[in-house]
């Protein structure tokens, strides 16, 4: 396993036990994504989720596909731990997203909420995503953009130049890459939400304690005591005095082999801004 994959797993198994408590723009996203999949007119027997973590969106999808198989997979065994206790039904595997241990088409969904902006081989989850979807299989997934945590990257900027936050893919690229590896009428979406804290301690705990805090590349570097003063003092208020976070949340869904019918399928659903 590559350094900084064993840095995020260590960080994810850490975190687990507490993951739920923290991870509210998470489950907002996965709830957002659920609401934008009712407009969709599918009905899976077996939904695969990509990075399902502790099982938030897989328990949402069962309710919205009652009779569907799920297979929840997650490359930290304490995340599926806590999936498991969350459902017993859940077929639960540890693998990587980056090395998917399946060949054939299998599944008529597969999704991944938060997961994508961890992982260097976008081109090579796509490909594979999109082998083991059975035809007129759908694959829907968030990921965040560059605009994320820019309250947090403006401030570091203004102290030194060092990465301490992960560089995120624009929207384009995730719509490119989806053409590229054979998706049909890929639909790619964007938009923010600001989460307020009521102080910068607050919102370093909202990233660490889901441990969301691991740097992909190791050229990043600790914060000091004098530096995270720097950051208090520097980092933007609301009028209201609370410490904003942007995430800019991209949506992205697409389908594999859409059969051509002559008129344009009436399916499949745009995804819009909410």
């Amino acid at each position: 396993m590559n350094n900084y994959k064993s840095r995020i797993l260590k960080s994810f198994d850490t975190r687990a036990s507490t993951y739920d408590k923290y991870s509210l723009i998470q489950k907002e996203i996965s709830l957002r994504m659920i609401e934008k999949l009712k407009f969709i007119k599918i009905s899976p027997k077996n939904i695969l989720d990509l990075g399902c973590g502790t099982g938030y969106l897989s328990l949402s999808l069962k309710k919205l596909y009652p009779n569907a198989c799920i297979t929840c997979l997650d490359f930290s065994s304490e995340m599926l731990r806590q999936c498991k206790l969350k459902d017993p039904d859940f077929e639960t595997i540890c693998a990587d997203i980056e090395n998917l241990p399946f060949k054939e088409p299998q599944y008529d969904l597969i999704v991944s909420s938060l997961t994508l902006h961890w992982c260097k081989e976008i081109e090579k989850i796509f490909y594979d995503i999109y082998k083991i979807l059975n035809e007129n299989g759908l694959f829907v997934f968030t990921t965040v953009g560059p605009d994320t945590l820019i309250e947090l990257k403006e401030t570091y900027k203004s102290i030194d130049d060092k990465e301490h936050i992960n560089l995120f893919h624009d929207m384009h690229i995730y719509g490119d890459i989806l053409l590229s590896t054979g998706f049909d009428d890929p639909v790619i979406d964007v938009e923010k939400i600001i989460m307020e804290y009521p102080s910068v301690h607050n919102v370093f705990n909202s990233i660490k304690k889901i441990g969301a805090n691991t740097l992909i590349n190791s050229n990043g570097s600790n914060i000091t005591k004098s530096m995270y003063k720097k950051i208090i003092n520097l980092y933007p208020k609301t009028k209201q005095m609370m410490c904003p976070v942007t995430y800019e949340v991209i949506y992205g869904a697409s389908w594999k082999k859409i059969k051509k019918t002559g008129k344009k399928s009436s399916d499949f659903i745009e995804i819009k801004k909410i």
